[in-house]
């Protein structure tokens, strides 16, 4: 099993790892992840915000930041909002039943169904866009500046 951990919060205070390379920073702060869809019933992006920001809502315009892109915002309004994240353990103990194997590979197949054929080809398929809200842009940004 192949993993990374990166440091993004110390005793309650954000932090970010220092780098030239976008893609090779850190995200700082807990960070809630939401998966934006279209009319269609297309997922279209997945959205960082910080935990304690407001939920997006449905057919509300928001102002993002795609990951690659991070100088421009980019406006979205999406038909359907999704939570990803959940908490299965907490302290060192189980807070929500755990999923079979069965369960995880239908929401994999029902998942993977639900994309766009533009991010299903095989061959140069379209990427999948990663964003984050306006405000944890700001935090990155005054983390990087805190840090000169």
């Amino acid at each position: 099993l192949n993993f990374l951990l990166q440091l993004v919060e110390v005793n309650g205070s954000p932090c970010l790892k220092l780098t030239e390379d976008e893609g090779k920073m850190t995200i700082p702060g807990t960070k809630m992840i939401y998966r934006l869809y279209d009319a269609a019933g297309h997922p279209f992006m997945d959205l960082m915000a910080l935990e304690k920001e407001p939920s997006p809502s449905t057919g509300q315009e928001l102002v993002i930041r795609v990951l690659g892109r991070l100088g421009e915002t980019t406006k979205v309004v999406p038909t359907t909002v999704e939570l990803l994240h959940r908490t299965y353990f907490r302290d060192g103990q189980v807070c929500e039943p755990l999923p079979s194997l069965l369960e995880v590979r239908n929401h994999v197949q029902e998942s993977l169904s639900l994309l766009s054929p533009a991010h299903r080809h095989l061959h140069n398929p379209q990427p999948y866009p990663v964003a984050m809200t306006e405000k944890l842009y700001q935090l990155l940004v005054e983390l990087r500046e805190a840090s000169q």
